[in-house]
């Protein structure tokens, strides 16, 4: 092997970090040994997961476990330098996050500090965002509030669905890639402290979200919702005569 080469392991479990993995792979001098991603038996669930052979295509081992908190052991047999998770939903705990030398790297949807938590596609057009990014960072044991990397930023447009900002977040990410992880590989990549005086959190969504009440909801609020959860998303939806009928598309009339 080059003794040059950084090795790294791959933690993910959805289509944005399949795409970015499709992007690493091609840094000269990183070696992607493992790829963890969650087994159809986790309780942990993506809504925009891909078909686990997928990610056997690289030809590179494939572990499918259900909390990666628990594969310490299988993790270090390993001995990546390096574990970058994109597309994850477990809670990391200090040991993994101690494990690589060079660190444990994460990326947001958001333009972090602004943007911490949960849902950052749904929650971006739910909450009127008229710009955002993707952040690329050290993971903490804190919320989202490790030292940056680098970000790439994005426009949001009034009539973006899910679907649009997702493909925003994955041309994002593969830049961050592209300029980033040959910095990591050399050990001269940024590393900027997060000023939490200017960090935001964003709500945590569950499925009662998804529900439109034409009695309650206003004609904005009731758009928004149709594109914050449409594909790769569950779909808003109504309740008429005991029957659910998911939106995906819909357009505001000027009548």
């Amino acid at each position: 092997m080059n003794e040059k080469m950084v090795r790294a392991a791959w933690v993910s479990a959805n289509l944005f970090g399949y795409e970015l993995l499709r992007e690493a792979i091609k840094v000269e001098d990183f070696e992607i040994s493992v790829i963890f991603t969650l087994s159809g038996s986790s309780p942990t669930k993506m809504f925009d997961s891909v078909d686990l052979s997928k990610w056997y295509e690289f030809g590179i081992p494939v572990h499918e476990i259900t909390d990666i908190n628990e594969e310490l052991d299988m993790i270090r047999s390993y001995s990546p330098e390096i574990i970058i998770m994109c597309g994850w939903r477990q809670i990391i705990k200090k040991d993994l996050l101690d494990l690589p030398k060079r660190g444990m790297i994460g990326f947001h949807p958001t333009l972090l500090p602004k943007g911490r938590g949960p849902a950052p596609i749904i929650n971006t057009i739910l909450e009127g965002f008229q710009e955002s990014g993707v952040s690329m960072y050290y993971l903490s044991e804190g919320l989202d509030d490790g030292d940056i990397i680098g970000q790439e930023i994005f426009t949001v447009g009034p009539d973006d669905y899910a679907h649009d900002i997702y493909e925003r977040v994955t041309q994002c990410g593969k830049q961050l890639v592209r300029t980033y992880i040959p910095m990591l590989v050399q050990e001269f990549a940024p590393r900027v402290p997060q000023d939490n005086r200017n960090a935001t959190y964003l709500l945590k969504r569950t499925m009662a979200d998804n529900k439109i009440d034409l009695d309650v909801d206003s004609i904005d609020i009731i758009y928004r919702k149709i594109r914050a959860f449409s594909k790769p998303y569950m779909g808003a939806f109504i309740i008429k005569n005991n029957k659910k009928l998911i939106i995906w598309n819909a357009e505001i009339s000027e009548e």
